[in-house]
């Protein structure tokens, strides 16, 4: 289950960075969703690969 945590979160924050590069591509709303979902899902996988 952590792996699949880890690859949400790292397709996540490729996302992000996409929208990142390409300004005006993306509401503020979306990339503001994104970057506050990125330390949740890090959160999840360190919290998984300790239990």
């Amino acid at each position: 289950m952590a792996t699949f945590y880890l690859l949400a979160t790292l397709v996540f924050a490729a996302l992000l960075a996409l929208l990142l590069l390409r300004p005006g591509a993306a509401r503020p709303l979306t990339v503001w969703g994104l970057s506050a979902l990125l330390p949740l899902l890090a959160a999840l996988v360190v919290a998984l690969r300790a239990a």
